[in-house]
């Protein structure tokens, strides 16, 4: 091997030696380096007669060179030629190791008709020595011995079947094109676009000329992302493609979505809430990410990790529920995901493993609120659950699964004792679509002891709004059961207060009796138009009733942008157990029942008797007080009105105002509540100012806060069973924290003044 120095050393040494008679045609020269490569290569050119660009003899823009078709060329076109110069051979070798042969043909090519046959190979000495020793003649010393010219500067070429997103690199458009960029010189960076690169085997030299070849876009990612586990069937051939022309170079995976997701670190919740809005290849990269980064304690982790792709990420999260064990947490983060998702419809197959299920539990904590069908049968499932259990034992799973109903199950505290515990026990029945031993005990409490004339009326109430500027909106048919699920809708933003006050109507509670709305005050009638239709059916028409409040929430609020204060008010309520007990009385002497049998009108001459246990009398009508109907009124289904139990005869006035401010915080002062020989003892919060109305919620139980000295709440507690407990505190029937206490029991002892 001749070896030179320099560019100009090796052109001085090829003008002597072309004049020498040889028998073979062929000099191949060993480049070494790039700047080399761009120092000979002009020089060489401007010495030979022609250049023969191996890019000509390309049929096709992404195919290699004929190599039949250049030797037949040199053979039989090549006319007065006294040296030609081939470039650039070793790109092609380097991509196609097959055409490496050409090498053997080229070596004994005879110097008859062409002289010098001039091939440059740049970084090429290990697959060139591969060939040209397999040759006998060159083995034998017959042949012209190589020129090596040394020097220095690598180039990297990658390749790949897509454009990457790479700077700074050409970009070559088939192979074509990229042989034409190396006879104009050395390309230091390159990127080869081939659909040829799923096949080529390409020959991995190790030298200054480096070539990396991404047989497909997957290949390509998973190489420079830094992810070893990721696998091709979690995204199609355009996904790959997407992803791998957005990598850039120092990429790790975390860094390339976050970058293509606007976003620093992972973050579940905060990715998820944006998932409607991404497009198809954004909300993969968001589950493929999951797929990387969620924890293993996490309901994602499981849905994730036996699914295999995207589009089968719905269906995943709809089911992996039943795979695990049930817990609040799990239930909590899947009804979240699902909302994120925008999946509102279980598959069929949901509904299959569902039938499977025998414990009410298990099942509420596999369904939530976000479809028709679901609501449905969480109702029947709080039924079932009201029935066998204790509110401790369930509370959770339902608030969970469907807030609504737990706001139901809890009316808002008015500060009335018989108000609060009757529509506590009242919602509770409801659910369960049966009037329970306690509801019958304190309905015939309110009857015997004429409790109806307690409380103010509507009327007093709302001429003093009025005067003040309130707008009142009127809600046909709602009564005091509604006031929990109400304010919770009213208050969700934490940006309103809400002050419940409960007043009488008139009697009977008809809408008639009981119109006191002005004529620029609206009137909500779809809670009555339910009640009274002929195909009411529970649990269907309760959740329709749910429907209308949810509605009037959101018609109040809109109000509350126009008005300082929105006053919502009903003429009168509905009673359920009226329809259902079944119990017919007869009606006073000479009365006439009027459908649906709970008031009768009484004879214009008067009526010799007096109230009695079962009704009131009030002007010229018989009003019953409890959940029977009087003989001769008409049949009737759904709910009914114009009697005087405390569902139909007391409505809710509810104030609600724009909050003045942040809500207040709470401390717990009593972390620990020890309770004496009696099962009794006292929580003591903290607030952080003056505040109005405290309550705490706690499984489903609500007590009310009595106010201290330097903003101190209590909260007496008695018959609590030891344990740690989370509760909610209210205040203006606002959400405004959570507070943990734990409850222990033991001998609290009197020191005797010692």
């Amino acid at each position: 091997m001749i070896s030179f120095i320099s560019p100009d050393d090796l052109i001085s040494h090829l003008r002597a030696e072309i004049s020498k008679g040889e028998r073979f045609a062929t000099r191949f020269i060993l480049v070494q380096g790039c700047k080399a490569w761009d120092d000979l290569i002009p020089k060489l050119i401007f010495e030979v007669d022609r250049v023969i660009r191996l890019a000509e003899f390309c049929s096709g823009t992404d195919v290699f060179p004929d190599m039949m078709r250049l030797t037949s060329h040199l053979k039989e076109e090549i006319v007065g030629c006294r040296s030609i110069l081939l470039t650039p051979l070793a790109e092609c070798i380097r991509l196609d190791p097959e055409s490496a042969d050409v090498i053997s043909s080229l070596a004994e090519w005879p110097a008859d008709k062409i002289r010098r046959i001039y091939v440059p190979l740049l970084a090429a000495e290990e697959f060139f020595f591969q060939e040209i020793n397999r040759i006998f003649r060159y083995r034998a010393g017959e042949l012209p011995e190589p020129w090596f010219l040394t020097g220095e500067g690598s180039s990297e070429v990658i390749v790949a079947p897509f454009s990457g997103g790479f700077t700074g690199r050409h970009v070559a458009q088939g192979i074509k094109e990229y042989l034409s960029l190396w006879e104009q010189g050395s390309v230091r960076k390159v990127w080869l676009v081939t659909d040829m690169a799923r096949w080529l085997p390409v020959r991995q030299a190790r030298s200054e000329c480096r070539v990396r070849l991404y047989p497909s876009s997957f290949d390509y990612v998973c190489k420079n992302v830094g992810w070893e586990e990721l696998r091709e069937d979690w995204g199609s051939p355009q996904q790959w493609e997407w992803l791998a022309v957005h990598v850039q170079e120092g990429d790790d995976f975390d860094r390339l979505a976050g970058r293509l997701l606007n976003f620093g670190d992972y973050n579940a919740d905060q990715l998820f809430a944006l998932w409607g809005g991404l497009d198809n290849n954004k909300r993969w990269i968001v589950w493929l990410w999951s797929k990387k980064q969620s924890k293993p304690d996490t309901y994602l982790y499981h849905v994730l990790k036996n699914n295999n792709h995207v589009d089968g990420f719905n269906r995943d999260t709809s089911m992996a529920i039943f795979d695990l064990p049930r817990s609040v947490s799990i239930s909590r983060e899947r009804k979240n995901l699902l909302q994120r998702l925008g999946i509102n419809l279980m598959p069929a197959e949901f509904w299959e493993r569902y039938s499977e299920l025998t414990d009410p539990l298990d099942r509420v904590a596999v369904l939530t609120d976000l479809s028709a069908a679901e609501r449905e049968h969480l109702l029947l499932g709080a039924r079932e659950l009201l029935t066998q259990y204790s509110y401790n034992f369930w509370w959770e799973y339902l608030e969970v699964a469907f807030p609504g109903l737990t706001w139901y199950l809890q009316p808002a505290v008015t500060g009335d004792a018989f108000t609060d515990q009757y529509f506590s026990v009242y919602n509770r029945s409801r659910l369960k679509d049966q009037a329970d031993e306690e509801l019958v005990t304190l309905i015939g409490k309110w009857a015997s002891q004429q409790l109806l004339w307690d409380y103010p009326p509507r009327s007093d109430i709302l001429a003093t709004q009025r005067a003040a500027g309130a707008k009142v909106l009127w809600v046909d048919a709602m009564g005091v059961e509604w006031t929990g699920l109400l304010t919770q809708l009213l208050t969700q933003n934490n940006q309103v207060d809400c002050k419940v006050s409960v007043a009488r109507g008139y009697l009977p509670t008809t809408t008639e009796a009981n119109k006191e709305w002005e004529a620029d005050e609206n009137v909500e009638r779809g809670l009555d138009d339910i009640a009274h239709h002929y195909a009411y059916q529970f649990p269907h028409s309760f959740l329709k009733a749910i429907e209308v409040m949810e509605d009037v929430a959101h018609k109040a609020l809109a109000l509350l942008s126009q008005h300082s204060a929105v006053v919502i008010t009903s003429d009168h309520g509905l009673s359920r157990f009226a329809v259902t007990t079944y119990v017919q009385v007869n009606a006073p002497e000479g009365a006439m029942a009027e459908a649906p049998g709970r008031y009768a009108i009484l004879p214009e001459d008067g009526y010799g008797g007096e109230n009695n246990e079962s009704w009131v009398i009030d002007k010229r009508n018989a009003v019953l007080l409890n959940h029977s109907r009087f003989k001769g009124g008409g049949h009737c289904r759904g709910e009914v009105h114009g009697g005087a139990t405390p569902e139909e005869y007391l409505v809710p006035v509810i104030i609600v105002q724009k909050s003045a401010g942040a809500p207040p915080r709470f401390e717990v002062i009593t972390e620990i509540i020890r309770l004496n020989t009696q099962g009794e003892g006292v929580l003591t919060i903290r607030c952080n100012r003056k505040a109005e109305n405290v309550q705490l919620r706690v499984d489903g139980y609500a007590l009310t806060g009595q106010s201290g000295a330097k903003f101190t709440w209590s909260f007496s507690l008695q018959g609590w069973k030891a344990g740690k407990y989370t509760g909610k505190l209210y205040s203006a029937n606002r959400f405004v924290g959570d507070i943990s206490f734990e409850v222990i029991k033991g001998l609290i002892q009197d020191d005797l003044g010692l």
